[in-house]
Order: C-alpha cells, then structure tokens, then sequence
C-alpha cells in the first residue's frame, strides 16, 4: 500500500508541475501572439506588461490625445527572436489603439540584413510577393480577424532601412500616424 502512496504522489508532482510549466508557458505565447491584443479594449489589459500608464508618465509622450509607451520588445515577448527591436503601444482615451514593432538599426541596417521581423511576419500574416532579399523596399497589408497588419520596409533619407509592423483596425489606424 505505501508504494502506490508514493507513486500516486510522484504523478500529482509531475503533474503540478507540468500544469505550472503549461501555464507559464502559455502567458508567454499570449504575449507573442499580436493578434490576441484586443484593440480597442481597455489599456489595463496590457498595463502588465508596460506598468500604469498614465497620459503623463516619464516613458509616455502625449500628442493629440495619443499616449505612447514603449519597451525593448525581448521584455514584452521573451525569446521573440526579433532582434533589436521595440514594441510601442498607442493609447487613446484609455484604449489600446494599435502597437508596432520597431526594428532599431545602426548605419549599416544589420538588423534588417538579418530578417528577423520580417521571417515573423511571412510565418504568421502571410507571403509578401519579391520580398525575400534583405534589402527588399515596400510594404503589404493584410486584414485578419478585424484587425488591419501593415508590414513595411522604406529607406529614410536613402540610407536609414526603417522597419516596422503595425497592428490596429479601422476605428483606431489613424492614431499610429501620429508620430
């Protein structure tokens, strides 16, 4: 009888911590899942990660009734495998409006050579027609689940690759221009 009490107890411990480990797990995907950030929705569903935001705050910077916050995008979404980037949350009268993901580049582009935005973006959103070279110029919208990705590569001042993802909808698009 003593050794089915232990083996019954060995399972619950396997089994709580594989339940722990599972549910760990899935914050972090929920976090690197873009979509899943509801637009529109109350800017407290995302305050776990960017802490209070406040129209005032130090990290913020208001513009229009737009409030900005950012954060190196590895401490939103860890193991993202996106490089040097920032992810930045736009916030309109306490709702989220859109964010988008900044790829940082030095004078040279070597984030961008390296496609890490870009391979995130064909695997989760879709092809984007004679884009695979890395220093491929353009852009591609798609339209899923009511929410409007724009994916876009542009030189400024014929030097500088800017690179960047945006995700918002219809109602709230407009705000991320704002900058």
């Amino acid at each position: 009888m003593n050794k089915i009490l232990k083996k019954i107890m060995q399972i619950l411990k396997i089994a709580t911590f594989s339940l722990v480990f599972l549910l760990g797990l899935n914050k972090v995907s929920f976090a690197c899942d873009f979509l899943s950030i509801n637009i529109g929705g109350h800017k407290s569903e995302i305050e776990q990660y960017f802490g209070t935001i406040e129209p005032n705050e130090e990290n913020a910077e208001e513009l229009n009734d737009v409030t900005t916050v950012s954060m190196e995008i590895d401490s939103f979404c860890p193991n993202s495998n996106l490089g040097d980037s920032f992810i930045h949350a736009f916030i309109v009268n306490d709702k989220i409006a859109g964010i988008l993901i900044e790829v940082l580049n030095g004078t040279n582009n070597e984030e961008s050579k390296k496609q890490l935005l870009y391979n995130y973006v064909i695997s989760n959103y879709g092809k984007i027609e004679n884009s695979s070279r890395p220093d491929w110029t353009g852009y591609k919208v798609w339209n899923i689940g009511g929410k409007e990705i724009i994916y876009g590569k542009w030189y400024d001042r014929e030097k500088f690759l800017i690179e960047e993802l945006q995700i918002s909808n219809a109602e709230y698009n407009s705000y991320l221009f704002v900058e």
